[in-house]
């Protein structure tokens, strides 16, 4: 879908004053840094839940967040971060998780269709190696292995997500480089049935139609101890480019279906187990979103992306610390087959399979020492197999079979408004891997280990201020060079490396976050330095297929800001940013990449702005109207050769009613403006992803 900014406001009758409004409407604010997110481990509210469940609404200060994986007040966290609710993320009409990483100060995210998504945050981006952004399905660290890969998510039944900026490989582990996206959704409920259901429709100018339906019930099975919750959606997201070779409309329509399944079971008051099961299928025979500047296409391969997900996560309170242990196990397959271009035939299938365990002992509640530590295993599988064009068929195969041990302690000082953070992972990676051809075989077996470290200083000259300053690294394994790609690099004079080495990012930063004006005024920033060395990058080939190489690295620095103001009750306004210099630091021999060329996927200026309004329509309705725009400056840099992408600027609104008896009604319109222009860079036939044209849609929800 769109990553269109959406606002939102707040039912009036849960704004009982201005400083309670500061969470209330600004926690509905994407942009925004402090938003409210509940404890992980705490039971969340149903879908019949409103944020005035608790009865009143906390202040934005008292936000609760678990960034360093133990529950914090967000404006006490010395990490730059976002933080969004599931309640907010229905009420924006959101359904990608990938728009709200484009709405985020300093990150970006292109959703390519088909389920595979680009992410940077901070300048960190590739298109090589394991994942270079952290990405986690609950407690499941995803990775593509030799891809970056993350896994679309529909946003259904949405906990809270959580972007946290600047290395987290301490405790969040390898490819952790520019920040990690954390995607948690909701548990069960003991005491409480009830659910939702939602159905939609939209018509997109240009191209075809659209729906959906989703479904989420709440099963409480035993008082306090067991329960149950499943969520399912359905949906088709129109199509709207063209191919113009055979005059096919509308070819890139998709069909999306996804279902969860989670179980809780307390046997004590001290002790939670969950057990899950996530399952996502896309089909797109029609290809993704990318297109010509006419919206049409003459070259396209379907996509064909299904996976599954499942854990178990059981946490014990000890009175002052918690022991936390997950086992998770993820498989995705991945089948393309199509024109590479006009006259280059494509197929390929992709199996990847990820097991991860992690035993954490952490302590809770306010003390002078707070420390986190834990061990983690990984075992991860990738199979591919392709053929393009004439070219003999290839295979290959890398296993990686990971374990890290790692710790992080605060330690308040004896003035208790400085707080000292330090920790440290060290991460060993056995990679074994294999390429084959009907002809040549090209191995790989080695170990990969790194010891990483954090550093944190932070200053509260008040209690709802935090000024800080960090020190950080992120760390990635090496990886094998397909023989494909050796072979024809042979026949065209080419010269590649059979391997690729690791990468290492250090991110020097100072940031603050602090309320105004009785809490209706947030304003936050951070400035930041990173020195990523030896990342991966494409060496053209030929004019679509390329091989992989080492560069010196990238130089990334930039600045973040983010305000928002609530003068009233009923009215919230926001505006953010950032700028972002990523360059490369040198020559990349055989590639268009020289000194100072812009990093790849990084557009160099951002701006967010929204506003917010609602009013009571009767005593038990009230009337809701949210704006927002995005403006993206043009990413300058293709894959390996073409030409820049456009300054995008996206806009959208959103007008309906919610009633306190449980129903909503909206219209809303996407791309207002028909924006058409690249969203990245184009590649040499002139192909870029585009957002989806103006679209208008109606959605009706019943919350029971």
């Amino acid at each position: 879908m769109n990553r269109i900014a959406r606002s939102s406001s707040v039912p009036a009758s849960v704004l009982p004053s201005r400083r309670a409004l500061c969470l209330g409407v600004a926690t509905a604010l994407l942009f925004a840094g402090n938003v409210h997110a509940q404890d992980s481990e705490a039971s969340t509210p149903t879908t019949t839940e409103t944020q005035a469940t608790s009865g009143e609404v906390k202040e934005l200060g008292s936000v609760t967040v678990t960034a360093r994986k133990r529950s914090e007040r967000q404006i006490d966290v010395p990490i730059a971060m976002t933080a969004v609710t599931g309640e907010q993320i229905d009420a924006f009409g959101i359904s990608n998780i990938a728009e709200i990483i484009s709405m985020t100060p300093g990150a970006g995210s292109v959703d390519n269709g088909g389920g595979f998504t680009q992410v940077q945050i901070r300048g960190v981006s590739s298109s090589l190696g394991g994942n270079d952004n952290g990405y986690y399905l609950d407690e499941i660290p995803f990775t593509g292995v030799s891809v970056p890969w993350y896994p679309e998510a529909r946003s259904w039944d949405i906990d809270r997500v959580e972007i946290l900026k600047g290395p987290q490989g301490t405790l969040f582990g390898e490819g952790s480089m520019g920040g990690t996206v954390r995607i948690l959704t909701r548990k069960p409920d003991f005491n409480e049935f009830g659910g939702a259901i939602e159905a939609s429709a939209s018509t997109t100018q240009g191209g075809s139609d659209g729906w959906g339906g989703k479904a989420v019930v709440n099963i409480p099975l035993i008082d306090d101890r067991l329960a149950a919750r499943v969520a399912v959606t359905d949906e088709k997201l129109s199509g709207w480019t063209d191919d113009n070779t055979t005059g096919n409309k509308d070819i890139n329509e998709q069909r999306v279906k996804t279902g969860r399944v989670k179980v809780r079971f307390a046997p004590t008051d001290q002790w939670t187990m969950d057990l899950a099961y996530w399952t996502y299928k896309s089909e797109a025979p029609g290809g993704g979103n990318g297109a010509l500047d006419d919206l049409t296409t003459n070259s396209f391969y379907s996509n064909d992306d299904e996976w599954r997900t499942a854990s178990f996560v059981s946490t014990y309170d000890f009175g002052g610390s918690e022991l936390f242990y997950s086992f998770a196990d993820a498989e995705l397959d991945y089948a393309n087959d199509g024109m590479l271009n006009p006259t280059t035939t494509y197929v390929s299938n992709i199996n990847l399979q990820v097991r991860t365990q992690e035993l954490r002992w952490s302590s809770t509640g306010d003390r002078t020492l707070d420390w986190t530590v834990g061990y983690y295993l990984r075992e991860a599988e990738r199979n591919d197999a392709s053929q393009v064009g004439t070219a003999a068929p290839s295979s290959s195969s890398q296993t990686n079979d990971a374990y890290a041990v790692f710790g992080e302690v605060t330690v308040k000082l004896p003035d208790p408004r400085w707080a000292l953070t330090g920790g440290i992972r060290y991460f060993s990676d056995d990679v074994d891997a294999i390429s084959v051809s009907t002809t040549r075989v090209s191995t790989l077996n080695a170990t990969f280990d790194s010891w990483n470290p954090r550093v944190s200083l932070s200053f509260k000259p008040a209690n709802d201020t935090t000024l800080y300053a960090s020190a950080a690294r992120g760390f990635r394994s090496g990886q094998l060079q397909p023989i494909s790609s050796i072979l024809l690099a042979e026949a065209n004079g080419v010269e590649l490396p059979s391997t690729i080495d690791p990468d290492s990012i250090t991110t020097y930063e100072l940031g603050a976050k602090s309320l105004f004006l009785d809490g209706s005024l947030l304003v936050e920033g951070a400035v930041f330095y990173s020195d990523w060395e030896g990342v991966a990058v494409r060496v053209p080939i030929t004019s679509t297929i390329n091989g992989l190489t080492n560069s010196k690295g990238t130089e990334n620095k930039g600045v973040e800001v983010n305000v928002v103001y609530t003068p009233s009750a009923s009215l919230m306004l926001q505006v953010g940013g950032s700028i972002i210099d990523a360059t490369y630091v040198a020559d990349v021999p055989g590639t268009p990449l020289n000194k100072g060329t812009d990093v790849y996927n990084v557009p160099r200026n951002s701006f967010t702005a929204s506003a917010a309004y609602s009013w009571d329509v009767a005593a038990d309705l009230r009337g809701v109207v949210r704006t927002g725009v995005v403006y993206d400056s043009a990413r300058e840099t293709a894959l390996t050769a073409g030409s820049p992408g456009d300054a995008i600027t996206m806009l959208d609104a959103r007008i309906g009613v919610e009633s306190d008896n449980g129903w909503s009604a909206f219209l809303y319109g996407n791309n207002l403006t028909n924006e058409d222009g690249a969203l990245n860079a184009r590649t040499t036939l002139g192909v870029a992803n585009r957002l989806r044209p103006r679209t208008y849609g109606v959605v009706f929800r019943y919350s029971f």
